[in-house]
């Protein structure tokens, strides 16, 4: 049953504070007021930059700003991105020093932080090209949003929004590398707040070297199960749950989420556990809640008593967003994450 706002105390979540982080802004020809911003994380992406920005560019308006956080790159993603601002002013560069401590949710904090924009769009990577699908996505959270009737955390396919604001109230990230997002999104679920929408992906991943592709997905994959498992996942549990996705999953795949699973669990004993405070329980809880109150458009306007209908979207996009996200359009990709 999805949960209703304030059925939680809010007593727990603490105001944002701020980080003091040395960096460096590229102002460039940026807007002054955008009603939106992208917030973007980038570290050595130069390889999928270019492309990934045009991709995202070309479908904006004066309406938008993309915010790109480099986390200290060594490649050329700092000049790609300096380069490309001079020709379109919705980009806008903050350049951070290098700092090992400071992980992906830390990261995201400070493009939040940064962003202009009184709604922000989150969860969108800099190795993926963009379906001009952006724009409507946009129009369907604030159908949403309107209809529910409170602030919400509109949880798409590889793309989530929400009010700026609102974030930096009930925020922030834990500064962790994977699992950020489900740490958030179970925080935001606790207060009523988190709308899983199910949609076709318009979202493609660039590919990459091969082996600096396969050496990401290993370092993601145990780093993933090393956080649910300081989350208080047991080991036979994650067992039987992947014994459970066998037939969702090709026997190379699952073979590999096999043979991560002891190392990762081996590390996760010594680190420090990490805080479920404020959340609605467990990982597995969690997805419980997930799979439970998730729907198309569709499913969650009339749950909550709005207009399904979708003529207000042009024909192209409404075959994205009316179907769920099993349906296959071509564009879409599996995230290791």
């Amino acid at each position: 049953m999805f949960l209703c706002n304030g059925v939680f105390s809010l007593a727990r979540y603490r105001e944002v504070t701020k980080e003091t982080i040395p960096h460096r802004m590229h102002e460039g020809p940026s807007l002054d007021s955008p009603l939106y911003s992208i917030c973007m994380c980038n570290f050595n992406m130069a390889e999928t930059l270019e492309a990934s920005l045009t991709s995202l560019l070309a479908q904006l308006d004066q309406r938008f700003e993309v915010v790109i956080v480099d986390d200290g790159s060594s490649d050329r993603s700092v000049e790609v991105v300096k380069s490309m601002s001079q020709s379109d002013p919705k980009l806008r560069l903050v350049e951070l020093s290098r700092d090992p401590k400071r992980k992906l949710g830390m990261t995201r904090n400070i493009s939040i932080q940064e962003a202009r924009g009184s709604f922000v769009l989150l969860h969108l990577d800099c190795d993926d090209v963009f379906g001009p699908f952006i724009g409507d996505f946009v129009e369907v959270f604030h159908r949403l949003e309107s209809c529910i009737g409170q602030d919400i955390l509109l949880s798409g396919q590889h793309i989530n929004m929400a009010r700026r604001d609102f974030l930096l109230r009930h925020g922030p990230y834990i500064n962790i590398y994977r699992g950020e997002d489900r740490n958030l999104w179970s925080r935001m679920a606790a207060i009523g707040a988190y709308v899983p929408f199910d949609h076709v992906d318009f979202i493609t991943r660039l590919p990459k070297r091969t082996k600096a592709r396969f050496f990401k997905i290993v370092c993601d994959t145990i780093d993933h199960m090393r956080n649910d498992f300081r989350s208080g996942v047991t080991l036979s549990k994650y067992v039987s749950y992947e014994w459970k996705k066998t037939t969702e999953r090709t026997f190379k795949y699952q073979l590999f989420r096999y043979c991560m699973l002891l190392p990762s669990w081996i590390l996760s004993c010594f680190d420090q556990p990490l805080s479920q405070e404020g959340t609605i329980g467990s990982p597995e809880a969690f997805g419980v809640y997930r799979e439970q109150t998730r729907g198309t458009y569709k499913i969650l306007m009339k749950r909550w008593g709005g207009d399904p209908n979708l003529d207000f979207l042009r024909p192209e996009a409404r075959r994205i967003f009316e179907q769920n996200g099993s349906v296959q359009n071509g564009q879409s990709h599996v995230k290791h994450d």
